[in-house]
């Protein structure tokens, strides 16, 4: 591995380790009422956009609850996809869930849909059938930029290239969003050529756009 790649690594290691500490820190109390207060910018925001389906991650250890998110979305009618982890390919396919109580203990222990719930067709490669609105994913660090730290095993930027890969034709590209602590926020994320950027980052304190920031250098949250 070349000395860059190795000191990348390096410093991936480190700030995975130390965000996970950081969030971990957060008593459960903090965790729900930030999570509420995440997930009421983000029903907001998906509602304002018009979006009508997402894709979503069910929370794991001291992930950022995103059940709330989940809730409005089912109350409201809306397609909710969540993803199934395939450890042999490393992919994820992705479920049509109606309800918290559908889903299984699954890989990692991380909740996940049944085998038998309903897949959206062509999800791994971006064709056939329609593509969420919105792709909501958790992590360990943020950037304003939109640069991502996930636990370094890539389903989602391996899901998010296939559908890059493949013309679209009529299906709309989702909008991709980072949910977060406040504290997990970072003043640059250090990433490689295959990590995806989001376009937006939701924390407690609001909606930042960072296709504006990538573009302007010059942003607010919302």
């Amino acid at each position: 591995m070349p000395e860059r790649s190795m000191e990348l690594a390096a410093r991936k290691r480190e700030l995975r380790a130390g965000k996970a500490a950081e969030r971990d820190s957060l008593s459960l109390v903090q965790r729900e009422q930030l999570s509420a207060r995440v997930c009421h910018h983000a029903w907001s925001w998906f509602t304002q956009a018009g979006a009508v389906s997402l894709l979503a991650y069910a929370p794991f250890r001291s992930e950022l609850d995103c059940l709330p998110l989940l809730r409005e979305a089912w109350a409201g009618g809306h397609d909710v996809w969540l993803p199934r982890v395939d450890r042999e390919s490393g992919t994820l396919s992705l479920h049509s869930v109606g309800a918290w109580e559908e889903l299984v203990p699954g890989a990692f222990g991380i909740p996940e849909p049944a085998a038998g719930s309903i897949t959206l067709a062509g999800a791994e490669t971006g064709t056939g059938g329609n593509l969420p609105d919105a792709v909501f994913v958790p992590g360990l660090a943020f950037d304003l930029r939109g640069g991502r730290l996930g636990y370094g095993r890539g389903y989602y930027d391996r899901l998010r290239a296939g559908w890059e890969q493949t013309p679209s034709g009529n299906n709309r590209r989702p909008l991709w969003v980072g949910l977060a602590f406040g504290v997990q926020l970072v003043p640059e994320v250090p990433l490689e050529e295959h990590d995806a950027l989001m376009d937006l980052l939701i924390t407690e304190n609001g909606i930042w756009d960072c296709r504006k920031e990538r573009l302007h250098g010059i942003n607010s949250f919302q």
